[in-house]
């Protein structure tokens, strides 16, 4: 009764209390002059504040429970340190792009994304798909830096991809959020080596194997006796049983990079039943996506799958 006085007193009304399969519901009419309502936990912040705040009695909670950061953002952090670290800057860039930065800059097709259906310019029509626009635009609109010793960007952050079998709450969404990681490098030289190198990096920080196939290729060769090891160095290698990476040529199924010039990075984990899965891509930035976005030196960039680093 008194919380049917308390919707009516911030014009919530008329409210009522009713039994809704079995259990005692308050039911409550939304006007249109209320148009801040958009949820139930609206109409509950609403009953606080007309009961006050400091007039709710202080109890000790029945569950005990301890507080932590989500894995995934974890990683994210630890992540963020080391690769500043190597000497790349992050950058924190926008959620949404346009049609033609997102695939048409990038000379990628056209592919089903979220869209906004009134966006208010052009510039925001989209939620990206990939980082690497971004980057880019980064890139363009600091021409006047020194790029004599390379300039280092990169980027943790979530894309949107279109996906009909995600469901979160029972409701199909259509949609997810996938966690990606990002960087590029530009400079005098392509930089190829120097993205290796960070991809490299990621993977040892992640405590992910590398193959031995994969090391056999390293020019530092040791003697090691170890047959699961090429490098006398991978002795030391602290890594997580059943984890493994590889890096392979790519065989330019994507066009954002230049013919002959590009890299697919396979892992296989228990996670993936030990099926290899690609969780990344990099490679030297075609020269048709270096003039769209106004970038005056040759760039190297790469993209990894976050998610699929985890545990």
């Amino acid at each position: 009764g008194e919380m049917v006085e308390l919707c009516e007193k911030v014009q919530l009304g008329p409210a009522k209390l009713g039994d809704v399969d079995g259990e005692e519901m308050l039911t409550v009419t939304v006007p249109p002059t209320r148009s801040d309502i958009l949820h139930a936990v609206d109409v509950a912040e609403d009953i606080g504040v007309a009961f006050g705040f400091n007039n709710i009695v202080k109890k000790v909670p029945k569950t005990c429970t301890v507080g932590g950061e989500q894995p995934l953002n974890k990683l994210g952090d630890l992540l963020r340190e080391e690769i500043s670290r190597a000497g790349y800057t992050e950058v924190l860039t926008h959620g949404l792009a346009s049609i033609h930065d997102n695939f048409t800059a990038l000379r990628l097709p056209t592919t089903p994304a979220v869209s906004l259906s009134n966006p208010a310019n052009i510039d925001y029509q989209v939620v990206r798909t990939t980082l690497l626009p971004g980057l880019l635009l980064t890139l363009k609109h600091n021409k006047s830096a020194s790029f004599t010793s390379g300039f280092k960007l990169f980027e943790i952050s979530d894309v949107v991809l279109r996906d009909d079998d995600h469901v979160v709450c029972d409701s199909i969404v259509g949609a997810r959020n996938a966690r990606r990681i990002c960087a590029v490098y530009a400079g005098p030289t392509s930089g190829f080596e120097i993205v290796h190198g960070l991809v490299d990096r990621i993977m040892t920080l992640c405590e992910i194997c590398p193959e031995t196939e994969y090391v056999s290729n390293s020019l530092k060769k040791g003697s090691g006796s170890d047959d699961n090891f090429a490098d006398e160095e991978e002795k030391c290698r602290v890594t997580r049983e059943g984890w493994y990476y590889r890096v392979v040529e790519g065989d330019d199924s994507i066009p954002t990079y230049f013919e002959g010039r590009s890299a697919h990075v396979l892992m296989r984990s228990p996670n993936t039943n030990g099926e290899e899965i690609r969780v990344g891509t990099f490679g030297i930035l075609h020269p048709e996506v270096l003039n769209t976005f106004d970038i005056l030196y040759p760039a190297t960039s790469m993209e990894l799958d976050l998610e699929a680093l985890l545990w």
